[in-house]
């Protein structure tokens, strides 16, 4: 956020002009100054602006070196990959930019550039995300699930080997997005699909491990063979990653 010292015969209004915000914006973020009425020379305003929040730029993660090595994923394939997030990224942060300059009367439900590009944020943040959270769950040793995660899914599916058959199941079923999240309504684990064709996001609902279903997460290395990168995606599932995602939950939920 963009800071003003104050100097010399400065005041909230001569402040608010030269930035062109609203005094009142002013006063409402800089709270922890005395009096705005009488700044003392010195003083730091913060003077509020929607690049720093509401249409923020982004930068792309590094990609995880351990990526490369993976049994049953090529370096291009991930390369390939990590290159559509970057896409997403891009898209993210132009997207925002003209936004943030973007002619709001001219607005209407049936079609407007306004509403393009609000649907368009939607998708490009969606992705980034879902990419990241995918990227981070891999890298592992892979195996049975462990520590509190595995006791989770015990609780909620029965066991270990039909959670893992309901998630290969959802998988082969998908078009896009696999997550296995935790519901903070219900309590309980589920295995949802999420695609660009009906992307409502499940509200109260934390993923915990992501699988990228697209073509384009496995197209290089199995072409269509999508039961074999299934495979290749439980070889290397970092478990460490997903119960650390639960533990956090928990902390933030407050969740027993």
């Amino acid at each position: 956020m963009p800071r003003h010292v104050v100097r010399s015969g400065d005041t909230i209004k001569n402040i608010a002009k030269k930035y062109n915000i609203n005094p009142v914006n002013i006063a409402i973020t800089n709270a922890h100054l005395e009096n705005l009425e009488h700044l003392k020379i010195g003083d730091i305003l913060y003077i509020p602006d929607c690049v720093d929040g509401a249409f923020c730029q982004l930068e792309a993660r590094s990609l995880k070196q351990q990526l490369l090595s993976m049994m049953g994923f090529s370096p291009r394939q991930i390369q390939e990959h990590y290159k559509l997030y970057q896409g997403y990224i891009s898209k993210t942060n132009e997207i925002r930019t003209k936004l943030r300059s973007g002619d709001t009367k001219d607005v209407n439900s049936i079609h407007s550039k306004y509403r393009s590009l609000k649907i368009d944020e939607v998708n490009a943040v969606a992705n980034n995300k879902l990419h990241e959270m995918y990227f981070d769950n891999l890298g592992g040793h892979g195996g049975i699930a462990t520590g509190a995660v595995l006791e989770t899914i015990v609780k909620d599916f029965g066991s270990y080997e039909f959670w893992e058959r309901d998630f290969r199941a959802t998988g082969l079923a998908s078009r896009g997005w696999v997550i296995l999240g935790y519901d903070l309504d219900d309590g309980h684990l589920h295995n949802y699909i999420q695609e660009d064709s009906c992307f409502m996001p499940i509200v109260r609902f934390e993923p915990l491990l992501v699988l990228d279903m697209y073509e384009h997460a496995y197209f290089l290395d199995y072409g269509s063979n999508s039961r074999s990168y299934i495979d290749a995606f439980f070889r290397n599932i970092d478990w460490f990653t997903v119960n650390s995602r639960l533990q956090n939950l928990k902390l933030v939920f407050n969740i027993v």
